[in-house]
């Protein structure tokens, strides 16, 4: 057992799909080894309660995600300021809590290493996206300086890492651990009929599944294109879609997408469920889970469907790469190319033996590289051996 360390994490934002797995497991693996946690985070839930009766400090901050995308230079101007002020205030409250470590889990905070300046703490910044390469000259400037404070970057796939080292970062530097899952909770099981029957799902019915958010990087549009192909060939399948819609601003997408349904025909075929809490056992309706997004980085769903037995069709964009094996756990195809997305369902619906095949060597990869204990323990290791230069 390591000497106890006070971690603090900053945590922007997390999602609604499934059981919570971001860094409130990072925080609760570190009080399993008797470290002390505060975490700052958005708003308070269950996952925070959880926090809190272990004994970790939770600080609610509502505006921390900090850089919105903007292309005007005044809003951008001010959201800096902003950023900047709110910075201040998390390496106060670090400093307070005698953090040995802060762990930043963002893909945009390009200002929030301040807070390790201001608490006199090594920082770890774990990149959640990719979008680091495309940062503009203003973005370029911010990192350079941000890189001052960052002790460790934690890369989720090997591209990530590529591209921190094209933007000057030092390999020694850059840590590649990826996302995890829970391959306990995550795991093939007998379809639930009761569910299927609920969602109208029949007994011997092929299912097309996915899940994801109702916004356009997520290109849940795509999979719907697709459907209609896949739909006009494979008799009586249906497709789930999980997920909705994330903020204010996805709502005409999503409304869009709703339309685009019923132009194709396809009302009786695609079924948006919106958020649930089940997406273990929705997994384990799937026959395919198609991954449509337009650009990844270390998307967890696909580690939940080949966890579940799953086989995975998706664009070969981002990471996508490094989570599915092209022809071992799923099947990748070229961006943005809808008719070859349908014709790999298909394939695969076809042939059940394959689906078997591919969904077994999933679980295996999941099991072997993807578990969300060993890659949790792996982040609160690397925090718990920082320490100021």
């Amino acid at each position: 057992m390591s000497e106890t360390r006070t971690l603090f994490f900053v945590n922007p934002w997390r999602g609604r799909i499934g059981p919570n797995v971001g860094m409130e497991q990072l925080g609760l693996e570190a009080l399993r080894r008797d470290h002390k946690v505060e975490l700052v985070t958005q708003r308070r839930d269950d996952f925070v309660g959880e926090l809190e009766a272990r004994g970790a400090v939770c600080h609610v901050m509502p505006a921390l995600e900090l850089t919105p995308r903007t292309a005007n230079p005044a809003r951008l101007l001010g959201h800096c300021r902003r950023g900047w002020a709110l910075a201040n205030r998390v390496g106060g409250l670090a400093r307070a809590a005698g953090a040995d470590a802060l762990c930043i889990n963002s893909e945009n905070m390009l200002l929030m290493p301040r807070a390790g300046q201001i608490a006199g703490c090594p920082v770890a910044l774990i990149m959640r996206g990719l979008r680091v390469g495309e940062l503009g000259l203003a973005g370029n400037v911010y990192f350079k300086t941000q890189q001052r404070w960052v002790r460790r970057y934690i890369a989720l796939v090997r591209l990530g890492a590529d591209m921190l080292a094209r933007k000057g970062v030092p390999r020694e530097k850059i840590s590649v651990i990826p996302n995890g899952v829970d391959t306990e909770l995550y795991a093939p099981r007998a379809r639930d009929e009761a569910l299927a029957a609920e969602l109208g799902v029949g007994q011997d019915q092929l299912v097309v599944g996915a899940v994801t958010h109702l916004t356009p990087r997520k290109g849940v549009h795509h999979l719907v294109e697709a459907m209609a192909g896949i739909a006009a060939r494979v008799a009586g399948v249906k497709c789930l879609i999980v997920g909705g819609v994330p903020t204010p601003e996805d709502e005409p997408f999503a409304q869009a997408v709703s339309r685009r349904i019923q132009e194709l025909h396809l009302g009786d075929k695609v079924r948006l469920l919106g958020y649930r809490t089940d997406v273990p056992a929705l997994l384990n309706l799937f026959d395919v889970m198609v991954h449509p997004s337009e650009s990844e980085n270390c998307p967890r769903s696909t580690l939940e469907a080949q966890a579940s037995g799953v086989p995975v069709v998706g664009f070969r964009v981002g990471g996508m790469p490094e989570m599915v094996a092209d022809g071992v756990t799923g099947v990748l195809v070229e961006p943005f190319d809808t008719g070859a997305m349908a014709e790999a369902v298909i394939r695969l619906l076809a042939d059940p033996a394959q689906r078997q095949r591919l969904g077994q060597a999933g679980r295996r990869r999941a099991v072997r590289d993807f578990d969300l204990k060993t890659n949790v323990g792996r982040i609160i290791d690397l925090l718990a051996s920082l320490r100021q230069g």
